[in-house]
């Protein structure tokens, strides 16, 4: 994955070194293998996908989460974080937001009774 390059073949549409293609559709961007098939996304930005096909993984980017625009950037954003890691074996931090999500149901709860 070091030595990975891509090159812009159209609008919405890239091409990666090792054969997969970057494409837009509608607002999201996807990685497909170079059979066609999903490889991650969708991704909020060309450039988080550009990220995940040269390094494995989707960092996370501030957002200005005070505009509409900026909270879903950032929530689909964080979704691909998540799929990358556990693409890569990682499943800890899609783990660890599923049961914080759980407490909260919880705490929520006991809270409304």
């Amino acid at each position: 994955m070091a030595n990975t390059t891509v090159k812009r073949i159209e609008a919405g549409h890239y091409e990666v070194s090792d054969g997969r293609v970057i494409v837009k559709i509608g607002s999201s961007w996807f990685v497909l293998n170079s059979e066609g098939g999903h490889d991650l996304g969708p991704l909020p930005t060309l450039s988080s996908a550009k990220e995940y096909v040269t390094t494995g993984q989707v960092l996370l980017h501030g957002h200005n989460v005070g505009t509409q625009h900026g909270r879903r950037q950032s929530k689909k954003e964080f979704n691909a974080y998540l799929a990358s890691e556990a693409k890569k074996g990682n499943p800890s931090p899609a783990i660890l937001y599923f049961f914080v999500l759980i407490v909260l149901c919880i705490i929520f709860s006991l809270l409304d009774k």
